[in-house]
């Protein structure tokens, strides 16, 4: 979710907007792997508008980081008064384009809100606003995840999907020239594979159309005369 050609009512400090002669809204993150699983974000906060820190320090406002991932369907939202945020997140939860947007928010309905550095069309005036009203934001740069989905979240699973780079809609293939059996999905099927990969109650159908399939096929491959000889250092 990244604020694009959004209009507002009420002057908002953002880099792509006008609204404030000197003041500015910075926020710098970085990311790095916390062990294997787990992906750790950390935000360190820069402004100078005493106005808003102000509501900040009362209790009457927050930053908030805001998480998605349309792949996976991820959602988070971290908030806190603090200018140096640390988050963690499950590395299997996001897949694909995360996308970062930080905000100062209102928390509570406010009126006769007014600063000094607005610029001269907001002189002299002032605004009443609700809870959850935008006061700063900046779209952070996205992140690109893109993983191999280790199929059944068991280290010892013998099978992994992975995505095709395909412009249209093709079967898939099972490459056996690794130590597992790898699952290979167009781009198309890849991505709702993506979506509902780690929903348990879908771990059988996705059993059915894929790891039975790929079990026959390697069988009868293995059946194959001098199939056992080609495979027989693999780690199946």
């Amino acid at each position: 979710m990244n604020i694009t050609n959004r209009l507002f009512t009420y002057p908002v400090l953002s880099e792509e907007k006008d609204d404030y002669k000197e003041s500015f809204f910075i926020v710098d993150y970085e990311q790095t792997m916390q062990g294997v699983n787990s992906l750790k974000l950390i935000f360190d906060i820069t402004m100078n508008c005493l106005e808003l820190e102000k509501l900040i320090l009362n209790g009457q406002a927050e930053y908030v980081i805001h998480l998605e991932c349309s792949t996976t369907a991820y959602r988070e939202v971290v908030c806190s008064v603090s200018k140096h945020i640390e988050h963690i997140i499950p590395i299997g939860r996001i897949n694909g384009t995360l996308d970062v947007v930080a905000f100062v928010i209102l928390k509570k309905n406010i009126t006769n809100l007014f600063c000094t550095d607005w610029v001269d069309d907001y002189n002299g005036t002032k605004f009443n606003l609700f809870a959850g009203s935008i006061l700063a934001y900046q779209n952070l740069s996205s992140l690109d995840i893109t993983k191999d989905y280790e199929e059944f979240t068991d280290t010892a699973s013998i099978f992994s999907i992975y995505k095709r780079i395909t412009d249209k809609s093709r079967p898939a293939e099972i490459n056996l020239d690794s130590s597992k059996i790898r699952i290979g999905l167009g781009a198309q099927d890849y991505e709702i594979y993506a979506l509902y990969a780690a929903k348990t109650e879908l771990q059988a159908l996705f059993h059915s159309m894929l790891v039975l399939p790929a079990l026959v096929y390697v069988f009868e491959e293995l059946r194959q005369e001098g199939g056992e000889d080609t495979y027989h250092n693999k780690l199946l």
